[in-house]
């Protein structure tokens, strides 16, 4: 395997798919965290100025998160068995990240406290608990055995089991509503490498 460096902010967001693909599969990468103030000085290096992105062998540079999640997916082995789970494992990936980008687009940019809380509240009630059906749904067609697609461990079940703890730590009664996605997270947890990766991963505020 080539050697890969992912180049992100020193926060979860939208890079920590691409790292708990690494550390599932036990791969070994290179874990950039930039810094804000370090970001100016930076910017010039990334392929369209943002972040993340990826670079392999020192040379080439991947931007676009999902783009490169789902490489490095099929690089570790993790993107489905063949054709027909990849593709089951990028709707259930699309289908979180409806959800998941109207969260950054509009609820994390409001500045005002009690505003955000009260259209984050909304946000739940409305496309969060929608989008979480629709994967319950499509984990349902495509799953067993509390994995969502087949009965192996996929990107898939990274992607719910990012966006499922970062609302557990704040909404515990998550896992009453959704107890197939409760499962997958279970699931996801019991891997030993990838659990000793977010025991040991950096504290951040997201």
């Amino acid at each position: 395997m080539p050697s890969h460096k992912l180049n992100y902010f020193n926060l979860r967001g939208r890079g920590e798919i691409i790292r708990l693909i690494f550390a599932a599969a036990g791969a070994e990468f290179t874990d950039n965290r930039i810094e804000f103030d370090q970001w100016p000085a930076l910017k010039a290096d990334a392929p369209l100025g943002q972040l993340p992105y990826l670079t392999i062998d020192d040379s080439t540079h991947i931007p676009q998160s999902m783009a490169i999640a789902r490489y490095v997916a099929r690089e570790t082995g993790l993107a489905g068995k063949n054709n027909l789970q990849q593709a089951q494992a990028d709707a259930i990936v699309d289908t979180i990240m409806e959800p998941v980008n109207y969260y950054w687009s509009n609820i994390f940019k409001i500045q005002d406290a009690n505003e955000k809380a009260e259209a984050f509240k909304a946000f739940l009630v409305d496309q969060g608990a929608k989008g979480a059906k629709n994967v319950e749904k499509l984990i349902g067609l495509y799953g067993s055995n509390g994995y969502s697609v087949g009965d192996s461990l996929t990107w898939a079940d990274l992607a719910v089991y990012d966006v499922a703890s970062a609302l557990l730590s704040k909404h515990p009664e998550f896992s009453d509503k959704f107890p197939v996605l409760a499962a997958v997270y279970k699931n996801v947890l019991a891997n030993e490498k990838l659990a000793n990766y977010v025991k040991n991963r950096p504290e951040t505020p997201f």
